[in-house]
This record gives C-alpha cells, sequence and structure tokens, in this order.
C-alpha cells in the first residue's frame, strides 16, 4: 500500500481541535454522570445499574463519531448471553451504548489508566485467562453474575482485524455452563461486528480498517490518538437469532455452532471470491 500523502496544515489543524473537544466533552461526560452511577450502585446492582453506563456510553459513541447500522433486535428480560467476534476496544462503545449488559474482559486491560474504576461502574467482569486460574474464574464470575443480567463475551479471546473471525475458545463458554440443573438456564444470542466505513470512507473504497481495528503490537494509546482526530467509523452489528443452552451442553460443539453463525454475517474481504 503507497504511503499516505501529509495532510493540509488547515485538515491537520482541525484534526487536533476535534481531537481536543472530543477530551474535553468525554471528561465532562464523565463527571456528570460517574458520581450519580457511583451513588446508585450503592444500594442496586440489578438491571437499573446499567441506565447511566448505557447514557455513557452512548454519549461516548456520539463523540467519537461512531454510527452504528444494527441488523436484528437484541433479546431483552435478562440472562442473556452475547457472544461474538472482537475487533477494537471501540466495541465496548458500539455495544454498550445498545445494550444493559455486562461485559468479560480479560483482566490486561485492569492496567490501563483509569480503567479499573470505569470498569467497576460498568460492573465489568476482568477475569484471568491463564488455565491456572480456571476454576478460580469460574467462581468469581459465578459470585458476580446475577440470572437477570446480560453479559457480553468476546469468545475469540482477543481482538483481530475483523476481516474473519478467529476460533472461539470453548474455555470461555464453560463459564455460563454449569452443572446445577436448578439454575435458571442461558438464552445465548450471536452478534457479528463488521466495520463498513473509517473517516468517511468505506472499506471496499480503500478506507483504513486499522484505524478502527485494534490487534497486534499496535498500542493501544497511540491508537485512540489517531482515532479521535478522524471523523468517526460506521460500525455494523447483527443481532442473530437467539439459542437455549441447558446447563451441561457440549461446550465444543456450542463455540463452534456459534462460530459459523457469528462469521456468517461477516463482509467478505476485497478481493474474495
Amino acid at each position: 500500500m503507497p504511503p499516505v500523502p501529509p495532510r493540509p496544515a488547515s485538515q491537520s489543524l482541525f484534526a487536533s481541535l476535534r481531537s481536543a473537544v472530543r477530551l474535553a466533552a468525554f471528561v465532562l461526560v464523565s463527571v456528570l454522570l460517574i458520581p450519580p452511577q457511583w451513588l446508585l450502585m450503592r444500594v442496586i446492582r440489578g438491571r437499573g445499574a446499567f441506565v447511566l453506563p448505557r447514557l455513557w456510553f452512548a454519549c461516548l459513541r456520539t463523540l467519537l463519531g461512531l454510527r452504528v447500522e444494527t441488523v436484528g433486535t437484541p433479546r431483552r428480560g435478562g440472562g442473556t448471553l452475547f457472544v461474538g467476534n472482537h475487533i477494537s476496544h471501540f466495541d465496548i462503545v458500539v455495544l454498550g451504548s445498545l445494550l444493559h449488559a455486562r461485559f468479560i474482559a480479560k483482566n490486561d486491560m485492569e492496567r490501563w489508566p483509569g480503567m479499573r474504576h470505569i470498569g467497576a461502574l460498568a460492573q465489568t467482569v476482568f477475569i484471568s485467562r491463564r488455565r491456572l486460574d480456571a476454576a478460580q474464574v469460574a467462581a468469581a464470575v459465578a459470585a458476580q453474575i446475577r440470572p437477570e443480567h446480560d453479559v457480553v463475551l468476546f469468545a475469540e479471546g482477543t481482538t483481530s482485524s475483523g476481516e474473519r473471525v478467529a476460533p472461539f475458545k470453548s474455555s470461555l463458554f464453560s463459564l455460563f455452563l454449569g452443572g446445577d440443573a436448578a439454575a435458571r438456564p442461558w438464552t445465548l444470542q450471536p452478534f457479528t461486528l463488521d466495520v463498513l466505513c473509517v473517516d468517511g470512507r468505506r472499506l471496499a473504497h480503500g478506507g483504513d480498517r486499522d484505524a478502527y481495528a485494534f490487534y497486534g503490537t499496535m498500542q493501544a494509546g497511540a491508537h485512540v490518538a489517531h482515532f479521535l482526530r478522524l471523523s468517526g467509523a460506521v460500525v455494523r452489528v447483527t443481532f442473530h437469532a437467539p439459542i437455549a443452552i441447558a446447563p451441561g451442553s457440549d461446550r465444543k460443539a456450542l463455540a463452534q455452532q456459534v462460530h459459523a453463525i457469528v462469521a456468517s454475517a461477516l463482509a467478505a474481504p476485497a478481493g474474495a471470491h
């Protein structure tokens, strides 16, 4: 790919101004919404505690210039495990603005500046991906997640460019397939994230996928800083038909089934036949 020509000085100045305004607005929105959420969580941890986080994510989505096309309808009423692919940290903003749900995230993210506090207010469950910690993780998830909660699980276990769906880690499904027959069974709803356009240019016409996608050796700070200077992105979220799952279901078969569904809605890469 040929090098991108430098922007004119006027465009560069505008991009810097856009980034500064977004950061200032983010701080303002956070200052207004985080204190009442902290107070609310002193009294309630049910579905009512997800109203302000969803509003915060919706404001952040607007500030970032993220436009969302939705296909299908997310299940309501609690007890839904939303499972899909993972392209970027911006996915959390997109899905958080659409769902009253908790996120399952790897504990590496807790080291990001402010993430521990923000995650706590959004009731994010940070887990270790090490096999040695599997029993401890399962116990922690069982203790924190209530039957009326909805949960988002990125089953690839990492992010990717979004051009294809990496194999799903079946061990993550086992967290929701306990053997307690008396427990309320989860309803699984697959979703597919697909980036369509970045900075006003569709990916099919040469748009910069990597400005949204975060993977490999990319640095989080530099990636976010670059995106803040752009006009935004368009992301399609496809909600597939829900699947009823019972405790004791075969996790490997379920992971393969859901992977096929998620991958089916991903646009073919340019040049593919």
